[in-house]
């Protein structure tokens, strides 16, 4: 079935890492793929408003994912290392999504994710372009064997940020990534989302 979803808020936040310690979190038969230059990886928080699963309405809700850049079948895509969701977005588990519950705020200025220990302010400074950021069309994880799925985005009006205040994210640290210095940040509101459901399942063997 076809997923439709408006986006509301999205904040992407992107730290460069060694490739070895993407490989080590992807696990074997992925090859990171550097993005724009360098090696990342990004946790992303975004608002959904209501949409659609085929003709069944979706609620609004919120989300929380960590993500690397890899190699796949000649094209670069994000691997899903974790993903947080509200109440109205655990209807994804049935689909196989590997979501956790939590409580999420996604604003214009602010990220907060305790169960995560995310917390992120930030004012946006000015149009920008996200490079290759924004452009991603396939999407992997993990879930009883590796999965993938095909995104389809709508326009968006992109913006550059930077943070107002300390960064914590110590969700990384739990995924064994150290990150240093503060993340290039990326706004965008007003977008749009779609998929099919369920994904399809994928193959690890490098190519």
């Amino acid at each position: 079935m076809r997923l439709r979803l408006p986006v509301r808020d999205l904040l992407l936040a992107s730290w460069p890492v060694p490739p070895a310690d993407i490989e080590r979190a992807a696990g074997a038969g992925l090859r990171p793929a550097a993005v724009d230059g360098r090696h990342l990886v990004s946790v992303v928080a975004v608002r959904f408003g209501a949409g659609r699963l085929g003709p069944l309405p979706v609620p609004p809700f919120s989300q929380l994912n960590v993500r690397t850049y890899v190699e796949h079948e000649g094209r670069t895509a994000v691997f899903f290392l974790r993903s947080y969701v509200t109440v109205g977005g655990l209807g994804g588990i049935l689909f196989g999504a590997p979501f956790k519950a939590a409580r999420i705020h996604v604003g214009r200025d602010r990220v907060e994710v305790p169960s995560a220990g995310v917390s992120l302010a930030f004012r946006l400074t000015g149009p920008t372009e996200p490079g290759e950021l924004g452009h991603h069309e396939v999407g992997l994880y993990e879930a009883g064997g590796l999965r993938a799925f095909t995104v389809e985005r709508g326009p968006a009006e992109w913006w550059a940020a930077e943070p107002t205040g300390p960064v914590r994210a110590d969700v990384l640290l739990s995924l064994g990534f150290e990150t240093a210095g503060e993340p290039t940040l990326v706004y965008a509101s007003d977008a749009s989302f779609a998929t099919e459901v369920p994904s399809r399942s994928a193959s690890r063997s490098r190519r």
